[in-house]
């Protein structure tokens, strides 16, 4: 039933508001229509589970109760009514999703080798799936709050007026991330070890040394990250981010995997970041060679 639930919440998170507050530049609404509602919901199932409450209460509360109350929200702040969804059926559905397919190839792709790791690790090597898997889950919680900076700079590339004006925006953008990415990577280095004693209440310990290989990994991340979403999406070149995200799924699974199996944790850590090095490198590649835009 858990499992059931947090299924349920996974699949109805799709009717979160992000990307539509995100289009309208509407940050302040995102934040009390999505993130407020979810930490709270969060926090209550947290205490409801503290004081006795089953498992249960975590998916219902913490997770499909948020995305409930924001879609209520969403609908009575912007005041959608019925006679907007006049014209939605399942053909013109299935037509938006095969325009996108590309984008979507390459979100898939990236999953295998983004989302795979934990299990790859165990099936290889099992005594190092607990402290992998706790800085996995660190690095993960990490990269999600550092999310919020591309998000925000894709309106500020897509709003651009004229093609040359886009492409600066969009390097530019590659540029910011990548320093903060370098930031962040650094920061998670000294705090992680730290982190892994308070979130795990001390029962697993992160060394310094496998903290600085996800550190490297989130600079990485985060340079990509503007580098396909946002950059080759501006000159044109979503084509590239599918080529890269199955590249990357070719060299992320074995390198993780024969990693894992001869070096333990920092193995599985080095895989995932050479995974990510070459993704960002075909990236990179593709965006100097279409970096002028036509005259």
């Amino acid at each position: 039933m858990e499992a059931a639930a947090v299924a349920v919440g996974a699949t109805a998170y799709g009717l979160n508001s992000t990307w539509y507050f995100i289009g309208t530049g509407s940050s302040i609404k995102l934040l009390f229509c999505d993130a407020v509602p979810r930490l709270l919901c969060v926090a209550a199932s947290a205490f409801l589970i503290f004081a006795g409450g089953a498992l249960l209460v975590y998916p219902a509360v913490g997770v499909i109760l948020p995305i409930v109350i924001s879609t209520v929200v969403v609908i009575y702040i912007e005041r959608v009514s019925t006679r907007q969804l006049h014209g939605l059926n399942m053909g013109r559905l299935v037509k938006t999703v095969a325009a996108q397919g590309t984008a979507l190839g390459g979100r898939a792709l990236s999953a295998v080798y983004m989302s795979l790791p934990i299990t790859l690790v165990s099936l290889v090597a099992p005594p190092a799936v607990p402290i992998f898997s706790a800085i996995e889950r660190l690095q993960r919680i990490y990269l999600q709050v550092l999310a919020a900076a591309p998000n925000v700079m894709q309106k500020w590339v897509g709003q651009s007026k004229g093609l040359r004006r886009k492409y600066r925006r969009a390097a530019k953008t590659v540029t910011y991330n990548a320093v903060l990415g370098l930031l962040a990577g650094a920061g998670f280095t000294l705090v992680a070890p730290v982190m892994s004693t308070i979130v795990f209440a001390a029962s697993i310990q992160i060394p310094m040394e496998y903290a600085a290989i996800s550190g490297v990994l989130i600079f990485v991340v985060c340079t990509s990250r503007a580098s396909g979403s946002i950059a080759l999406v501006a000159v044109g070149q979503v084509r590239t981010i599918l080529i890269s995200a199955a590249v990357g799924a070719l060299v992320g699974v074995p390198s993780i995997l024969v990693g894992a199996r001869t070096f333990g944790v920092p193995g599985a850590l080095i895989g995932e970041v050479l995974a990510e090095v070459i993704v960002l490198l075909i990236q990179l590649r593709a965006l100097r060679k279409h970096s002028a835009p036509p005259r």
